[in-house]
């Protein structure tokens, strides 16, 4: 743990000089590095189905498991990660379901320092959705839904563990496609549903949810993507109760026709301007909506993905390191296996489809997940097949070590060291400047209706100092706390720790 750092409270951080931003293509000179990424245990990962995929460290021994769900009658996968190497552990630990899940997230609801799992199922299943508490010491998970009141049904979607009223605890947000949305807060390791009552409750066919501090007044507000024509939202946190405001923003996309919709919705600062802005995987045209000053302009035409593939969900990554998020699109169509996924290059005023061969082959898709799972410095990419002959595949990114190695992740934990800080933005500055490198969200939802608690990643122009802002949301509004001159070789195979309020 860091502890040399600065608070400023009540305020956002002072936003980059547009001046200081890094021009596109700024960061690595020359043509762009090609992309290699080499299948990891395929065997393992051979099995078909897969719907959410989910990283955490578990068993907190300093790197990233997977959990993955699947179609029913196939059984869930925990894939403890041994030093880059992956065993199955789900059936040891109670959590291999056979039923059909559809949505995980990881997170410490009960503040004892160990993520526990929220997985949902579909309204068939014949027990209701569960909440496996994290006994740790390698011990068996336990079943704690109807003991701290989650154990709802319904055909479940996006779980996000985030914390809306600023309590210090994180509350459960869960999408419904079936019934009215869900958010149930917190109370000393209970939880109520308290939708209704603060006008959060969506009765429209949600998909997908993400959570971020949308206006940088201190709290969370939440996009969520509606399915089969609904229109989607845009709830803004007004002192913990929510107003949609999607029409007036232009993100509602209202009057679509029944058979298109959103599914998966992703944030990435895709233009390095300090804002967030959003990606929605649809069925129709996929929409780049560019954050505007708090206002949203759909630019998925002019900058080349506004597509119509039917997609599912998408993840933003700087995947070859130049400075640029690039973004993973992945569809589905059901009875077709080889429904193509993208791979969309950023090339700075739009971007480019560059499918590496080796990832084409595995279409189809529904979970996607950038993440440096062997902690070399560089993105490797978990995807989820949800077909009957298809693969939930890992591949690791193979960018030379010289250049895997410019990258600093950072991790947020609350002042006890637990993961409780999902929404916590993190930028990073050329040191002693304010020349914006990367801006990152801890994650509050996104791939396929799973959340993980995994480092942010942000590339580097060279292994030289930087400085790492991170801003938090408590009662006291937005706390940033700032680390200077952090060396990134020091911290070469793991994460940079900041623990705030």
């Amino acid at each position: 743990m860091l502890t040399a750092l600065v608070a400023c409270r009540g305020s956002a951080p002072t936003p980059a000089d547009p001046a200081a931003i890094p021009t596109p293509g700024a960061i690595v000179a020359g043509d762009r590095p090609p992309l290699v990424f080499v299948p990891v245990q395929p065997a393992l990962f051979s099995t078909p189905g897969g719907q959410p995929n989910a990283w955490a460290d578990y068993d907190d021994d300093g790197d990233l498991d997977l959990y993955v769900g699947f179609r029913g009658g196939v059984r869930a996968r925990l894939y403890r990660n041994d030093g880059g190497g992956f065993v199955d552990v789900a059936a040891s630990l109670g959590i291999d379901d056979s039923l059909e899940v559809r949505a995980a997230a990881w997170g410490d609801y009960d503040a004892d320092g160990r993520l526990d799992l929220y997985v949902g199922f579909t309204p068939q299943a014949p027990v209701p959705n569960k909440l496996y508490r994290n006994p740790g010491n390698g011990g068996r998970f336990v079943d704690v839904a109807a003991a701290v009141g989650v154990a709802d049904r319904g055909t479940t979607r996006q779980p996000s563990f985030i914390d809306f009223d600023n309590d210090g605890d994180v509350d459960l947000s869960v999408a419904f496609r079936d019934r009215p949305n869900a958010l149930y807060r917190n109370d000393g390791g209970r939880f109520t549903d308290v939708a209704p009552a603060l006008g959060i409750a969506d009765p429209r066919k949600t998909v997908g949810v993400v959570w971020w501090d949308w206006e940088q007044d201190g709290d969370l507000d939440a996009f969520v993507a509606n399915q089969d024509g609904d229109a989607n939202a845009l709830y803004r946190n007004v002192g913990g109760r929510f107003v949609d405001v999607a029409d007036s923003l232009g993100v509602s996309e209202r009057g679509r026709p029944a058979d298109r919709g959103g599914v998966g919705p992703t944030l990435g600062d895709y233009d390095n301007d300090g804002d967030f802005d959003l990606f929605v995987a649809n069925y129709g045209p996929d929409a780049l909506y560019r954050d505007d000053g708090g206002r949203f302009t759909n630019v998925a035409a002019p900058m080349g993905l506004a597509g119509d593939y039917h997609s599912t969900s998408a993840a933003w990554g700087d995947v070859d390191h130049d400075g640029r998020l690039d973004l993973f699109v992945v569809s589905y169509l059901a009875g077709e296996r080889d429904t193509p996924d993208h791979f969309f290059r950023n090339a700075g005023d739009h971007f480019v489809n560059e499918m590496p061969v080796s990832i084409a082959a595995d279409n189809g898709s529904h979970g996607v997940v950038w993440v440096d799972f062997d902690r070399d410095g560089d993105l490797d990419l978990a995807l989820t097949n949800n077909h009957v002959k298809g693969a939930h595949p890992l591949f690791r990114n193979e960018l030379s070590p010289a250049l895997a190695a410019r990258a600093l992740q950072v991790t947020v934990r609350d002042a006890q060291g637990r993961a409780t800080r999902a929404g916590s933005e993190v930028r990073v500055f050329a040191a002693g400047t304010r020349r914006l490198l990367g801006l990152r969200l801890l994650d509050t939802g996104g791939s396929y209706d799973a959340q993980g608690v995994t480092p942010v990643h942000v590339a580097l122009p060279s292994l030289s100092p930087v400085d790492v802002e991170v801003t938090v949301l408590t009662r006291d509004g937005r706390v940033t706390r700032r680390v200077a001159a952090v060396d990134p070789r020091a911290y070469r195979g793991r994460a940079l720790e900041v623990r705030a309020p």
